[in-house]
């Protein structure tokens, strides 16, 4: 009887040691695990996407703007902006337009599309994203190379570039600087022509195409075409 008792509390002693809850260090290990993923996860999701444009000057094969534009998109610090450049970039918006406003040591600014060689209607409206509140101590200005949405928004599909310190215009409405340029592609940014003045037929040249760009204003550089290179 002794023996058929010692037995049974064996049973039952190794029931309870399987079917037991998971203890307390167990559990730990379970929320690191979760907490790992979850970490790479927002990472992947607010993590830094890495940019290139290529720069020319079709029009003039002499002139000495050309070449690759590396830009980092601080997608952690604005993620609805980040967003919505991605956006265009996949969608191949920026690919083939003329950089029409050059401002000499203030701004360079691109965006707006030439009729299609498909046929396809430019597109001219773009979604208009909320605008990012600011990253207490990580917000970007408006500085050399930043990049940033024209009129503070996205609606217009045009960006622009901070060629030098520009902190007057960290106090207009709308979105803060999303991006920013290495000092490689500002040297291609700074070698863009500057010598065609605002007002002189530079938007409506861009939208009726290359043909009336290169009579009217042959020293134009154009953003050839963006792609991502990584998207972490």
């Amino acid at each position: 009887v002794v023996v058929s008792w010692l037995a049974a509390l064996a049973i039952f002693s190794l029931i309870v040691l399987v079917s037991r809850t998971p203890s307390a260090a167990e559990h730990t290990r379970a929320d690191k695990i979760v907490k790992v993923k979850n970490q790479i996860i927002q990472s992947s999701r607010d993590g830094h996407v890495i940019v290139e444009c290529k720069l020319d000057t079709p029009h003039d094969t002499s002139a000495p703007a050309h070449g690759i534009l590396h830009i980092t998109v601080h997608r952690s610090i604005s993620p609805l902006a980040s967003d919505a450049f991605l956006n265009m970039i996949k969608s191949e918006h920026f690919n083939g337009c003329y950089i029409f406003r050059v401002v000499k040591g203030f701004i360079v600014q691109w965006g707006i599309e030439s009729p299609h060689s498909d046929g396809q209607q430019a597109k001219v409206k773009f979604d208009k994203v909320g605008i990012d509140p600011p990253a207490t101590g990580k917000s970007l200005l408006n500085v050399r190379g930043s990049l940033n949405f024209a009129g503070g928004n996205s609606g217009t599909g045009q960006v622009y570039v901070n060629i030098n310190n520009n902190p007057h215009l960290d106090k207009e409405p709308g979105s803060l600087p999303f991006a920013m340029l290495d000092d490689n592609s500002m040297e291609i940014i700074t070698s863009v022509f500057d010598g065609y003045s605002a007002g002189m037929g530079q938007v409506k040249a861009v939208k009726q195409g290359a043909d009336e760009v290169k009579k009217m204003f042959p020293k134009m550089s154009r953003i050839e075409n963006c792609w991502i290179v990584n998207d972490d």
